[in-house]
Parts: structure tokens; C-alpha cells; sequence
């Protein structure tokens, strides 16, 4: 029987947590749309989201997109 390694114990966050880590997202997702790059966008997917599958990333960006183009004034 293998022995079970130990593992650090995850972080709980508290509501005001979660709620400062989606504001403080929020914000830098806004400054993304206003002046980042679409692999700005991706990154921070990511990093938020690591196990975003190949079809929801592919819909984000379409978001993204119609973001940029409407905040910049390209449509």
C-alpha cells in the first residue's frame, strides 16, 4: 500500500475575500479591455481560471472582442 504524501492545506477564503479577488479582477479584466492585447486577456483567464476548457476560452475572446471593439469605438 502506498503511503499518502503530504499535501498543503488549501487556502479557504472568506466571502470578503472571494469578493476583493472578483473586484480586483473585475478592474484589471476593465484595463485590459481599454488597453491590453488579446494574449493580455488570455493570460489573465488563466491565471483566474486554470481549467478554462478550449470552447469557453474560444467564447471568452469572442467577448473580449466585442468588448474591445465597442469601448474603442471600432464598430
Amino acid at each position: 500500500m502506498a503511503r499518502k504524501r503530504w499535501k498543503p492545506p488549501q487556502e479557504q477564503l472568506t466571502d470578503a475575500d472571494e469578493l476583493r479577488h472578483r473586484k480586483e479582477l473585475a478592474r484589471k479584466l476593465e484595463d485590459i479591455v481599454s488597453f491590453g492585447t488579446e494574449d493580455d486577456f488570455v493570460t489573465a483567464v488563466k491565471a483566474y481560471k486554470p481549467e478554462v476548457g478550449k470552447d469557453e476560452l474560444r467564447e471568452l475572446i469572442m467577448q473580449f472582442r466585442a468588448a474591445v471593439r465597442e469601448k474603442r469605438g471600432l464598430s
